[in-house]
């Protein structure tokens, strides 16, 4: 394995630089509201057309469904002085590539305040302003990012775009393109529908390992996931932990595993968030790779013994970020290459 790389991207903004505010803490403050898990985010509202169909037989369209799920997330968040925007997949009227008002915030980059924040999900359309713009959303991330940390980008798209050919580029490609050159990672809610949309969305989660799609429906059920990813809080089972380079359970895992599978079988309402960690050696990539599959392998484990159904455990991988001891013993080291476990749910 190749040692990690770690590049800093101290880029500001182009022409949207976050608001002057006070200078944000180290990420990881805060332990008695959660462990902040990134530095940014960043939310993309899809308003176009196509998210006007009814969402199943709830009254709403799925314009309507979004803009709540997003009111309801913001609600369950706490304030850990993150980096943050809200802004339109597109602006209506004439787009070209590198116009300086292709985006129109409705909440500018700048320190996260949760009132202001509903303030400006509370002005968020219910009726559609366009065509999908999905390409156009992507392009104009690159005035965005390039902040100090790590950007979890999260968006809504049933994978249609209007990509115009030779003007503009594609969303796979895009996102490619954004997934090299910063420190972000995809949240995708999707909502798609054709088998045309679900591969994209799954495609432009594979640029790197750090992104995901999320069921629209699943979302909208649970809320708190959408932005679960931005912070971890503790439980009452241990860590599992792993051996080096591995992501098998071990023995004497089990019998906390046992007690959480008979706990979540006992109570139906509760879910569990299984986030996988490791230590410093080797690449970054890599270790978000086998972060995940720790992650897998206990929600595995938890599915084969218990029968607990994959919807009531979410998985989150940040491969080697958050030590909670210094890699630089092989004590330390150890308690580093762990999988986290987070009841939600339960009263």
């Amino acid at each position: 394995m190749t040692s990690r790389l770690s590049p800093l991207f101290l880029l500001l903004a182009l022409f949207l630089a976050p608001l002057p505010g006070r200078a944000a803490p180290a990420a990881g403050s805060h332990p008695a509201a959660g462990l902040r898990m990134a530095d940014n985010f960043l939310i993309l509202y899809d308003a176009a057309d196509t998210m006007a169909r009814p969402y199943h037989d709830s009254g709403m369209t799925r314009l309507e469904a979004e803009k709540q799920i997003l009111a309801r997330s913001n609600a369950a968040l706490p304030a850990l002085d993150w980096q943050a925007g809200l802004y339109p997949m597109w602006k209506p009227g004439l787009w070209l590539e590198g116009a300086t008002m292709g985006f129109r915030p409705y909440y500018r980059l700048q320190n996260y305040d949760r009132a202001a924040f509903g303030r400006a999900i509370d002005r968020l359309p219910v009726h559609p302003t366009g065509p999908p713009m999905l390409q156009v959303g992507l392009m104009k991330l690159e005035h965005l990012l390039g902040l100090p940390g790590r950007t979890q980008v999260i968006l809504f798209s049933d994978g249609r775009h209007s990509t115009a050919a030779g003007l503009e580029t594609e969303p796979l490609a895009q996102a490619r393109k954004l997934a090299k050159k910063f420190d972000v990672c995809f949240t995708i809610v999707s909502s798609a529908d054709t088998a045309e949309g679900r591969k994209l969305l799954a495609d432009i989660a594979s640029v790197n390992s750090c992104s995901q799609v999320m069921d629209f429906d699943t979302v909208f059920d649970h809320p708190e996931h959408l932005l679960g990813k931005l912070v971890m809080a503790a439980s009452g089972f241990d860590d599992v932990l792993f051996d080096f380079d591995r992501y098998a359970i071990r023995p004497q895992a089990m019998p906390n595993l046992d007690r959480l599978g008979r706990f979540l079988r006992q109570h139906a309402d509760a879910y569990v968030v299984l986030s996988g960690f490791t230590d410093n050696i080797g690449s970054e990539a890599y270790n978000l790779r086998l972060s995940r599959q720790r992650a897998e392998s206990v929600r595995n484990y938890l599915a084969k013994k218990f029968g607990i159904a994959r919807k009531r455990m979410l998985l989150y991988w940040y491969g080697l970020a958050r030590p909670v001891a210094p890699n630089t013993t092989p004590e330390g080291r150890q308690r580093n290459r762990r999988v986290t476990i987070t009841l939600r749910g339960a009263a």
